[in-house]
C-alpha cells in the first residue's frame, strides 16, 4: 500500500514540477536574502541617498517576480488532489473572510506608507516597518497576534482547492512563512530590543493562544 502512494505520487510529479518547485526556492532566496540585515548593511553606504528608493523597488521586484510563478503553476496540467464539497465551502468562505480581516486589521496598524516605501522616498531616509514613530504599536490586532499577515496569508492560500501545482506552491510557501516569520522575530528583537522581547511574552506570534486564555480566564 505505501509502495502504491509513493508511486501515486511520483505519477503526478513532471519535470514542470521540478521547475516549479526550483523557481519557488529561488524567489523565496531572493526575497529574504535581498531584505535582510547582512544584504542592507552591505548596499546601503553603496546606494547612498539613493537607498530611500531601495524598500519600494524590494516590493516591485518581488512582485513583478512572483506573478510568473503563478502563471507559471496554473500553467501545468496537475492532478487534482482537494475540491471543497459543496457543504463545507461556508468552511472555505469563513477562512477567507477570516483572512481578508487580518490583512485589513494589520493595514490599520502597520506604517503601510514605510512597508510600501512611499515613506521612505517623501522624507530620504530609512523608516521601521512596524511603526511610524519608532515605537512598537500593540493597538488593534497586533494586541491579538504578532504577525497577522503572515497568518493570513496561511489561512488564504489554503482555503483553495488543491492540484499537484498548488500543493507545491502552498507547502513551500508555508515552510517560507515560517521561516519568514522567525527571521523577522530576531530582526524585530534587534532593533527594538528589551521592548520587543515584552511584547513576545505577551502576545502570540501567529494564533491568539495568550489572547484567547486571557479572555478565557477573565
Amino acid at each position: 500500500m505505501k509502495a502504491k502512494s509513493i508511486s501515486y505520487f511520483y505519477a503526478m510529479i513532471s519535470t514542470q514540477h521540478i521547475l516549479l518547485c526550483i523557481f519557488l526556492l529561488l524567489w523565496c532566496f531572493f526575497h529574504s536574502s535581498l531584505i535582510s540585515n547582512q544584504f542592507i548593511s552591505y548596499i546601503k553606504p553603496k546606494l547612498g541617498r539613493q537607498f530611500r528608493t531601495y524598500r519600494i523597488l524590494y516590493n516591485l521586484f518581488s512582485l513583478i517576480t512572483f506573478l510568473p510563478l503563478i502563471w507559471y503553476s496554473n500553467s501545468i496540467k496537475s492532478e487534482v488532489i482537494f475540491i471543497w464539497p459543496g457543504n463545507f465551502m461556508i468552511v472555505r468562505v469563513l477562512i477567507l473572510l477570516f483572512s481578508f480581516y487580518l490583512f485589513f486589521a494589520g493595514s490599520r496598524t502597520y506604517d503601510l506608507s514605510s512597508f510600501l516605501g512611499f515613506r521612505q522616498i517623501q522624507q530620504k531616509e530609512h523608516h521601521k516597518t512596524i511603526s511610524d514613530d519608532g515605537n512598537i504599536n500593540t493597538s488593534g490586532i497586533l494586541g491579538v497576534i504578532r504577525h497577522p499577515w503572515y497568518t493570513a496569508t496561511f489561512l488564504f492560500i489554503w482555503a483553495g482547492n488543491l492540484n499537484t501545482s498548488s500543493l507545491i506552491v502552498n507547502v513551500i510557501l508555508s515552510i517560507y512563512l515560517v521561516i519568514g516569520c522567525l527571521l523577522e522575530e530576531k530582526k524585530l528583537v534587534l532593533e527594538y530590543g528589551e521592548q520587543y522581547r515584552i511584547y513576545q511574552k505577551n502576545v502570540s506570534i501567529l494564533f491568539p493562544w495568550k489572547w484567547l486564555k486571557t479572555k478565557l480566564k477573565g
